[in-house]
Formats: C-alpha cells, structure tokens, sequence
C-alpha cells in the first residue's frame, strides 16, 4: 500500500501539471458556411445533369446532402455561440430541412428504382423497369432542393 500511493499521487501531479490537450477545432465562418452551400447546390446541378446515370446521381445527391446538412450543423452550432441571435437563423434553418427532404427523397427514390430494376433483370423474361416515370419525381425534387438550397443567404 505504501508503495501505491507515492505511484498515484504522482500520476495525480502529472495529470494536472500537464497542459490541456483539448485542441479545440477551429470555428467555422459565415464564409465556410457559405461555401458549403454552395458546394452542395453545385453538386445538385451535376446530379440534374446526369439523373440518366442513376447510380453516379445518386451518389452525387448523397454528397450535396451531406454538405448541406454540414452546413446546417456548423450554422446551428456557431448560433448557439453567438450572443445576439441571428434574425436568418429559423428562415435558413427551415429552408435547408426543406431542401435536405427533397434530396432524401430524390435519393430514395433512385435506391428503391434501382434495387427494383436489378431484381426485374434478374427475373427471366421481365423487362427493366420503366425509367422516365420515377426520374421526372426526382428531377422535381431536385431542382426543389437547389431552388431552396440557393435562397439560403448566410451571414
């Protein structure tokens, strides 16, 4: 026991005697925030101008939602920092949900049209699933989500 205890207490001095490793990231601007935003509209053009691609469109509306919603999440956190509120933050807030809906369900929809063609090519004799009904849905939804996405004014 004797033994134990100088062993603890110095564990205990060194713990505190060291400086905090905590490196805090940096806080991200209006600007960065900006810029996501716009990372993630352009992405939205690339995935309209491509929706014939179902997969490469599909993963290119997954990009433009996770910079969106990484957008809304540094936007979020940097307001709960600041001490007077921003006025824009409901609107913007309210209106990149809106366009992170639209690209979920554009999203989805092209997953669930895809796994359904797959399943139809594997099945003898069964055409591929009908492609230009399901595109015009996601097609709305994004050009939704880029209308949205471009209203959204950070700052």
């Amino acid at each position: 026991m004797s033994r134990v205890l100088p062993s603890v207490l110095t564990l205990m001095l060194l713990l505190v005697a060291a400086p905090a490793s905590t490196s805090a990231q940096p806080r991200r601007t209006s600007s960065d925030i900006q810029a996501q935003i716009q990372k993630s509209a352009d992405l939205q053009r690339q995935a309209l101008q491509i929706l014939t691609e179902p997969e490469r469109a599909e993963r290119l509306i997954g990009r433009a939602y996770t910079e969106l919603q990484t957008a809304m999440s540094t936007m979020l956190i940097n307001a709960s920092d600041q001490k007077s509120p921003d006025p824009l933050l409901k609107l913007n807030e309210q209106r990149m949900r809106q366009a992170l809906s639209h690209l979920q369900q554009a999203s989805d929809m092209l997953k669930a049209n895809q796994s359904l063609a797959t399943a139809s090519q594997r099945q003898e004799g069964t055409p591929p699933a009908e492609s230009g009904a399901y595109l015009g849905v996601v097609r709305n939804n994004v050009e939704q989500a880029l209308r949205i996405t471009s209203s959204v004014l950070v700052l």
